[in-house]
């Protein structure tokens, strides 16, 4: 069967029998208006030089991406472009019971939700991390604390928060990548600092606002790295309410993937996470990093296997 709720990946299915959780995106008023996405002034800080083929994290160069992926003309723009997971499969013992928690960390101009991180710790919640480079670049302490935690997973949530377009789109006011090669430069610039300085490999990547086109998902995959959406959305950019925050992890279900926020330490985001974690639990859920339950193929041509 396909891969629905997932995209295609490619075009390519899964092997028969693979169960896939419906996937849903939060519908209420404050779940699809512009205020989920922490607005984000790119045109500050350009991206660094990209690297090279040799540079640590062994990606492929630019101009192999380039000239593979440019000439292509996207056909989907959005939150759930082809070869992204909004969701993942659950027929397995492993995966059967079990949601993934996700919490991003946008920009250098924010904070940390040290309330956030700490309930996690103290409830034994797994957790994967999306952090942009420039939050990590200003939070180094608080980053190095989280790479060092074998709770987490980090995972690439770009290099100035740009959505990923290979056609100049924009999503909620913040402009996008222009072309491949800036698409290439998102991905590579955060990969290629994490390498570098902690020798991680991101699998996954999660581009600012979480908006991307299908040829972008074609390359972030060449590069070594799924992309990762959501199915709920957990604290609408970490502006929602405590009680909100509580109604949309309540919304969980298993092969569920939860998008929410750890860079808002005056948001509510901590406190409807400590309400929400024990009744999930109660509920029989089982928390779950990304690199448990998706699977790290090497190529966008070949289709995960279960």
């Amino acid at each position: 069967m396909t891969l629905a709720g997932v995209g295609t990946l490619g075009g390519l299915t899964a092997i028969a029998g693979a169960q896939i959780a419906p996937w849903r995106t939060d519908r209420s008023t404050h779940g699809d208006a512009p205020v989920w996405i922490e607005p984000v002034d790119t045109s500050a800080t350009p991206a660094p030089p990209p690297p090279t083929a040799t540079a640590p994290g062994t990606l492929p160069s630019r101009e192999e991406i380039i000239s593979h992926y440019g000439a292509r003309t996207p056909h989907y723009w959005g939150l759930h472009p082809d070869s992204s997971w909004s969701t993942f499969p659950t027929d397995t013992a492993l995966t059967r019971d079990s949601v993934c928690l996700t919490f991003d960390a946008c920009s250098d101009s924010s904070g940390y939700d040290e309330r956030l991180i700490n309930t996690l710790r103290a409830q034994r919640v797994p957790a994967t991390l999306f952090v942009n480079q420039r939050w990590a670049t200003a939070h180094r302490q608080e980053f190095e604390s989280l790479v060092t935690d074998p709770l987490f997973e980090i995972g690439n949530h770009g290099t100035n928060h740009r959505p990923l377009s290979t056609s100049g789109r924009s999503a909620y006011g913040i402009a996008g990548t222009k072309n491949v090669a800036e698409v290439y430069d998102e991905i590579a610039g955060m990969h290629t600092w994490m390498a570098t300085n902690y020798g991680l490999q991101p699998k996954f990547f999660r581009p600012g606002t979480a908006h991307a086109d299908n040829v972008a998902t074609q390359v972030s995959r060449a590069m070594g790295a799924w992309i990762v959406m959501f199915s709920v959305n957990g604290d609408s950019g970490a502006t929602a309410s405590a009680n909100q925050v509580y109604q949309q992890f309540l919304q969980l279900r298993p092969g569920g993937i939860l998008l929410a926020h750890f860079n808002r330490p005056g948001s509510e985001t901590a406190a409807g996470v400590e309400r929400a974690l024990p009744v999930l639990k109660a509920r029989g859920l089982r928390f779950r990093r990304l690199d448990e339950v998706i699977p790290a193929t090497t190529s966008p041509e070949r289709p995960p296997r279960w």
